[in-house]
């Protein structure tokens, strides 16, 4: 591709016929770790984000489900990947019967 307008403003011209003759005049020039240019910028921006929507979400979560009947309450923040998801509220109680009691109660499964 080439820019009328790059070689103006300070920048370099680039002459690429395609990704994979782009992918060897990189490797040619700056070598292997050349294909990782400008990675660490990227990580700083999506890092924080991810972090934030993951923390948002699992708080957002406990809440709905809290809200919805289930056992776990809002204010505890164990991570518990995916086991709260997968139980209804029968489960949930009979699954705390049985921590109690050590005993199951139904004879039918739930599942």
């Amino acid at each position: 591709a080439q820019s009328p307008y790059l070689p103006h403003c300070g920048g370099v011209d680039v002459h690429f016929s395609g990704a994979v003759d782009c992918f060897r005049q990189i490797v040619k020039a700056q070598g292997v770790l050349g294909l990782w240019n400008g990675l660490a910028a990227n990580l700083l921006k999506i890092v924080p984000y991810f972090g934030v929507m993951f923390g948002t979400f699992e708080f957002c979560k406990r809440i709905c489900l809290y809200q919805n009947g289930y056992i776990v309450s809002p204010l505890s923040y164990k991570l518990t990947p995916g086991v709260d998801q997968s139980l209804k509220p029968q489960e949930l109680r009979e699954l705390k019967k049985f921590f109690k009691t050590g005993q199951l109660k139904s004879k039918k499964p739930t599942l």
